[in-house]
């Protein structure tokens, strides 16, 4: 039975005629198949586009891919890995291709008190994990890379990437296997309806998970309203000028996307009030109403939270825990209403949960980066790079001025806001804010570049040519520089220099459909 099996994924099963042929000689085998059939050859060395293994033997993942194959009709698979796919070519390469690993997510959005600005938190739990060793320091570890998009269709509002490597002692190998790891991020969002892409690769074993949610973040309608209720199993205490997924204020919560408890476990959430008045925090409450959902004698618990009892805010956090035992094992739906002080509701939000019968639930362990308050700024950043992308340049432009007002020595910060500056035609601005960085050597070409490109803009083209010649002297083949030279040189009736400076430019990037255009203009008017 062992011969016809190998048989079938040797490279010599495909061959008629093998009497002269080295059986045992992979690389000669190969040469035969492809001297054949060209296209045929590298499939039969791996199912992995672009994978040629060592000495050409048959790569042993084309036994187990092909085993896939037979057993996927009975397996629950979730396709949107498969058909997101292309969207991540360039981040994704193919040797992750066949290593997909079912995760579940849990997604919340959450208004910061201090700051006023809505946060997006995430948590990402895989199906398993795999880990490598580090002999030269005792670890085992987990080489997380997380890759997060916003998107309008097809068209990205905001995307970013983190390197999470995750490092633990050989003890504690065993209970993280056992909990699995949340990895967990946050940041900030503008109102809109939008696509949230999160892709998950673990470097070992060369694994990727992927998570896809419609998400609405409203508009501040400036009338009061409950964000959440976010459940988890636990509350954390936490100083409270760190910025940390799921915290508010000082307190943090230890999420788990199952969202199922024991009953060990407390049950705990976490909301936000927003626009809420001095009167409603006097004489208002929320009330919360938690239903079981069996047939016979469900159970009902109901219990109320009075908002005096916390320091006035215009945005308020209200957490909460009861013990999960005083739940029998059921599904669950948790219905908060925000009252007033006649009794009527102004605003409602629910969410589920299960209580099992099971004496203990294992819940993830997390894994977050904390940020120091003095890097909020970036924030404001992340807010204006999506305000762009949507063309609301007016609020851009406000979360770009409170980004450098907070940190006015931050130059990349700097660069961009004076780049959009000139994008929205703001050119006398841009000239104001870039002498920030006329006397620092690193920076002189975006200096002289972007000085250019305002007095273009300002059409003080004798100004532009001076300090985009000065800028070609520290880099000569930017594109950008080249074309905003070749233009002012055109406008100043310097047309032999237009049409080399031009030229050059489309010797770096012959894409430029634009510059092509205006060479042939030039050279119509020499005719």
């Amino acid at each position: 039975m062992t011969g016809p099996k190998e048989a079938f994924f040797s490279p010599a099963s495909l061959l008629i005629d093998t009497r002269e042929l080295d059986l045992t000689n992979y690389e000669e085998l190969y040469n035969k198949i492809q001297e054949i059939e060209p296209s045929l050859a590298p499939v039969t060395l791996s199912l992995i586009p672009g994978e040629i293994p060592f000495n050409y033997q048959p790569s042993l993942e084309t036994p187990r891919i092909i085993s896939n194959i037979f057993t996927a009709p009975v397996k629950d698979v979730n396709p949107s890995y498969a058909t997101h796919f292309l969207d991540y070519k360039g981040m994704v390469s193919t040797e992750y291709l066949t290593n997909y690993v079912a995760s579940e997510a849990s997604i919340a959005l959450i208004q910061d008190p201090i700051m006023g600005i809505n946060f997006l938190h995430f948590s990402v739990v895989r199906e398993k994990i795999s880990v490598d060793y580090f002999e030269p320091k005792d670890q085992y570890y987990c080489n997380f890379k997380l890759n997060v998009s916003l998107r309008i269709k097809d068209e990205i509002i905001f995307q970013y990437s983190r390197d999470l490597p995750i490092y633990f002692l050989p003890q504690e190998l065993d209970k993280f296997r056992a909990h699995g790891i949340s990895v967990e991020d946050s940041f900030p969002v503008i109102e809109g309806k939008y696509t949230l892409i999160i892709l998950l690769q673990n470097s070992v074993q060369k694994e990727f998970s992927l998570s896809e949610k419609e998400i609405v973040i409203p508009e501040d309608s400036g009338i009061p309203q409950i964000i959440g209720p976010i459940l988890g199993h636990e509350f954390q205490n936490y100083q409270s000028n760190v910025h940390i997924p799921f915290k508010v204020l000082d307190k943090k919560l230890n999420v788990d996307p199952k969202n199922i408890y024991s009953p060990k476990d407390e049950i705990s959430f976490l909301t936000i009030l927003t626009n809420i008045t001095e009167d409603l925090w006097r004489e208002g409450r929320v009330e919360a109403f938690i239903n079981g959902h069996r047939e016979v004698n469900p159970i009902k618990k109901t219990f109320s939270l009075e908002l005096r009892n916390i320091p006035f805010k215009k945005t308020l956090s209200l957490s909460h825990s009861i013990p999960a035992r005083e739940l029998s094992p059921d599904y669950y739906e948790i219905n908060l209403f925000l009252m007033d002080k006649d009794n009527n509701s102004i605003d409602e939000k629910k969410t589920n949960f299960i209580v099992s019968p099971a004496e203990h639930i294992v819940h993830p362990i997390a894994n977050a980066k904390a940020l120091l308050p003095a890097n909020n700024f970036l924030y404001y950043y992340m807010l204006a790079s999506q305000y762009e992308r949507i063309k609301d340049y007016q609020r851009a432009e406000a979360n770009f001025e409170k980004a450098f007002v907070l940190r006015p020595d931050y130059r990349k910060g700097l660069i961009d806001y004076v780049h959009f500056l000139l994008r929205v035609m703001k050119f006398d601005k841009s000239l104001e804010l870039i002498e920030n960085i006329h006397n620092e050597e690193g920076l002189k070409f975006e200096y002289f570049l972007i000085k250019g490109e305002a007095y273009k803009g300002n059409e003080q083209y004798e100004k532009a040519i001076e300090n985009l010649l000065e800028g070609n002297k520290i880099y000569n083949s930017d594109t950008r520089l080249l074309n905003s030279l070749g233009f002012c040189y055109y406008k100043t009736k310097k047309v032999q220099e237009a049409l080399d400076v031009l030229k050059a430019s489309l010797r770096l990037n012959l894409n430029q459909e634009k510059i092509k255009k205006l060479i042939e203009e030039i050279e119509k008017s020499l005719n």
